[in-house]
C-alpha cells in the first residue's frame, strides 16, 4: 500500500496485522499478507514515531499507542481503530510511548515535560518538567523513566515523581538518540560524535566512547555489548563495564536509523538505502 507522504515511523505487527504512521497524517492497520487497508485514523500531523501494542488491562484485546505530531496521544483498539481514550500536550510528539509496570505510559514531548498516564484511562499521573524538548523516545527499567533533551541533558525521573531524579549535563552538543538501559548504566549517543554510559544510581559519567562521526542511531544493549552506529559509517560494540571497543564493522553508509535485534540478528539501514543483516556466526 502507498500512503500520501513519507514513511517516518517504524511499523509495529500484531496478530496479523501491520501498524504504522505516515506524513500524510494518517495511523494505518494494514493486513500482513496483502498489505490491504484495514483501517486508518486521521490526525491533525504526521505520526513520525511506532506505535506501541499492548494488551488491554481490562482482558479487550490488543491496544496500540501511538503519539502524533497533533500533540496528541491516542490509544486505539487494535481491531477497528475505535478510540480508546487520547491525550492532547501543548506542543509535538516525537517518541513512543513506553508502558512501565503494564500500568503506566511514559513519554517526553517538545512541550519540555515528561508525561506520566494511566495506561487504562489515559489520565495524568504526573508531570514532570525538563530543561529543553524532548525529540526522541524514552527508555525505562523498573519504574523509571530515562530520556535525553535538547539541553544537553540526559535526566532521570520516577513515575509517580514530581520532579527529576538526577540531570546528567554534557558539553554543548543535544542527545538526539532514545537511550538503552541495562542494570547499571544508561547509554545514549550524541552530536558530539560519541556514546556516552551514565550510572543509574546517581547520573555520573561511567564512560564516554569517541567514533568519528556525529551519533543518531539509538543504541541497544546486550548483555556483553552495547551496539550503536554512526554517521562515520561504521557499526561499533562497546564493553558495557569499561566502554573498549568490542569490535566494529565498516558498512560504509551514514547510520543514522536505529538498529534492530531479531533472531539473532543484528539489522540496520544505512543512509544509501541498503539494508544491513549481521549475524554473529
Amino acid at each position: 500500500m502507498e500512503t500520501g507522504d513519507t514513511i517516518q515511523a517504524a511499523p509495529a505487527i500484531s496478530n496479523g496485522k501491520v501498524f504504522v504512521g505516515s506524513g500524510d497524517k494518517h495511523f494505518y492497520a494494514l493486513d500482513l499478507k496483502s498489505g490491504d487497508k484495514l483501517w486508518a485514523v486521521e490526525g491533525g500531523d504526521k505520526f513520525p514515531s511506532a506505535a506501541n501494542l499492548v494488551s488491554a488491562p481490562d482482558g479487550s484485546g490488543v491496544w496500540v499507542l501511538v503519539n502524533g505530531y497533533d500533540g496528541i496521544t491516542r490509544c486505539l483498539r487494535a481491531e477497528d481503530g475505535s478510540v480508546v481514550w487520547s491525550y492532547a500536550t501543548k506542543d509535538f510528539i516525537n517518541g513512543t510511548p513506553a508502558v512501565i509496570d503494564g500500568r503506566f505510559i511514559a513519554f517526553g514531548g517538545c512541550d519540555q515535560v515528561i508525561h506520566i498516564l494511566n495506561l487504562a484511562d489515559g489520565s495524568p499521573v504526573s508531570k514532570i518538567d525538563t530543561d529543553a524538548q524532548v525529540t526522541n523516545s524514552v527508555a525505562t527499567i523498573g519504574t523509571t523513566v530515562y530520556c535525553g533533551n535538547h539541553a544537553n541533558q540526559l535526566v532521570a525521573a520516577e513515575a509517580n515523581a514530581k520532579e527529576l531524579s538526577w540531570i546528567y549535563q554534557a558539553n554543548e552538543f543535544p542527545f538526539v538518540t532514545a537511550p538503552a538501559v541495562d542494570d547499571k548504566y544508561v547509554y545514549i549517543g550524541s552530536r558530539d560524535k560519541s556514546l556516552h554510559s551514565i550510572k543509574r544510581t546517581d547520573g555520573t559519567r561511567a564512560w564516554t566512547f569517541k567514533t568519528g562521526g556525529r551519533i543518531a542511531s539509538s543504541p541497544i544493549a546486550f548483555d556483553d555489548g552495547v551496539v550503536f552506529g554512526s554517521s562515520d559509517g561504521r557499526l561499533y560494540a562497546a564493553n558495557p563495564a569499561d566502554g573498549t571497543e568490542l569490535w566494529r564493522l565498516d558498512l560504509g553508509e551514514d547510520l543514522i536509523a536505529s538498529p534492530v535485534y531479531a533472531q539473532g540478528r543484528i539489522i540496520i539501514t544505512g543512509g544509501k538505502g541498503t539494508l544491513f543483516v549481521i549475524s554473529g556466526k
